[in-house]
């Protein structure tokens, strides 16, 4: 996917939602939109939101990453969606991605490359 792209991120942690928005705001022509919750997150896609894509950690309370991925699929039901997880073993990965993820990016990630490579699992 080339050209600008519309981001929602949504990651419970407080600094790697700052790490991830710097890091892919390196990319001029990704725009951000990053919550903290599962329910920010429906309530930005229900309010008419339009995004491209999502980037969603799986690892969150109350609902995880699968889990809102099954609810946004509901309200956007072509979104492109990456799972972020600390997870790295093979099975884990396969999992996210046959819960309909487009790829997955293995915290701890490298900042300086992280845009290109959410570009790269897009294209």
């Amino acid at each position: 996917m080339t050209g600008s792209l519309r981001l929602l991120f949504v990651d419970d942690d407080p600094d790697i939602r700052t790490i991830v928005t710097l890091s892919l705001t390196l990319d001029p022509a990704i725009a951000m939109v990053a919550v903290g919750s599962p329910e920010e997150a429906l309530a930005a896609a229900e309010a008419g939101s339009a995004f491209d894509a999502a980037l969603l950690d799986v690892a969150m309370p109350r609902m995880d990453g699968p889990a809102l991925l099954a609810a946004l699929r509901r309200i956007a039901p072509g979104l492109p969606v990456i799972f972020m997880t600390a997870h790295s073993r093979e099975h884990e990965l396969a999992a996210l991605r046959a819960a309909g993820a487009v790829g997955v990016i293995v915290k701890p990630f490298e900042p300086l490359t992280l845009a290109a490579q959410v570009r790269a699992l897009l294209s």
